[in-house]
C-alpha cells in the first residue's frame, strides 16, 4: 500500500468503533458539490455537534481527502466505505 496518501479508499471491514446506531448526524453533500458549492463549513458545523462516543456521516460523490484530514486534525477518526458512485465517510469522535 502507498503511505504517501494517508486517505484512500480501502477496501477494509469496518473499524470496531463503527456502530450504525451510533450515527448521530448524516450530511449529504452531493447536492452542494454538484452545484460547485464546497461543503467544508457544514461538515465542520455537524462535526462539532457529534457527542462522544457518536459517529457523524458524510455522503459524497468522491472521496474528499484534504476534507477528510481537516475532520481528522480535528481529533477524529474516520472510516470511509464505497458503494457504486457515492462515498460514504464516517468520522468517530472517541
Amino acid at each position: 500500500m502507498d503511505h504517501s496518501h494517508p486517505t484512500q479508499i480501502e477496501n477494509t471491514a469496518a473499524p470496531a468503533w463503527f456502530v450504525a446506531d451510533k450515527i448521530e448526524h448524516s450530511f449529504d453533500a452531493r447536492e452542494i458539490i454538484a452545484g460547485g458549492g464546497h461543503p467544508l463549513p457544514e461538515v465542520i458545523a455537524g462535526a462539532n455537534k457529534v457527542g462522544q462516543g457518536q459517529i457523524y456521516e458524510l455522503i459524497t460523490p468522491f472521496l474528499p481527502a484534504p476534507l477528510i484530514d481537516k475532520i481528522k486534525a480535528m481529533g477524529f477518526q474516520s472510516w470511509s466505505k464505497q458503494e457504486e458512485i457515492v462515498f460514504y465517510t464516517y468520522f468517530f469522535k472517541g
